[in-house]
């Protein structure tokens, strides 16, 4: 959402800084690790101070009754490697999804992606296997154009 210019730049005449609108692309990514996770990312939104990620997060698995998708570093990366780190949830700081839920929501990184990016990594608990049932590995690519 723009952000208006002060009233006193306005009403001097001088130019205000105005923030750039987000960009929101659609996407229709999905990933599905081994353990039973299946990760659906439906839109990105790239903005100035964070990128959001519109998911739908789902855990089928007989062995185990919940799961951890954010136990390990969980971070968006672009093709130069820099890493927009999760914002943890207060009320599900691992992520945690229990066997037959679905999560509907969105997932924030913080910081902004560079312009120029034309594809993104996601990457869920960095370094573990995708059949690690505490806490799987996934790595999804997201194009940008």
């Amino acid at each position: 959402m723009p952000v208006a210019a002060p009233a006193a730049a306005v009403a001097a005449g001088g130019a205000a800084s105005v923030a750039a609108a987000p960009r929101k692309l659609p996407l229709g990514v999905q990933g599905v690790a081994p353990a039973g996770v299946t990760v659906r990312v439906k839109g990105i939104e790239l903005g100035g101070d964070a990128t959001v990620l519109d998911v739908s997060i789902s855990f089928a698995n007989r062995i185990t009754n919940s799961t951890m998708l954010a136990l390990a570093d969980t971070f968006l990366e672009d093709e130069g490697g820099a890493r927009l780190h999760i914002k943890r949830p207060a009320d599900n700081r691992d992520i945690t999804i229990r066997e037959g839920d679905t999560l509907d929501g969105q997932l924030v990184f913080l910081g902004s992606v560079a312009p120029t990016a034309r594809k993104l990594r996601l990457v869920f608990n960095d370094g573990n296997e995708g059949d690690n049932i505490v806490a799987p590995g996934l790595v999804m690519e997201l194009p940008l154009s």
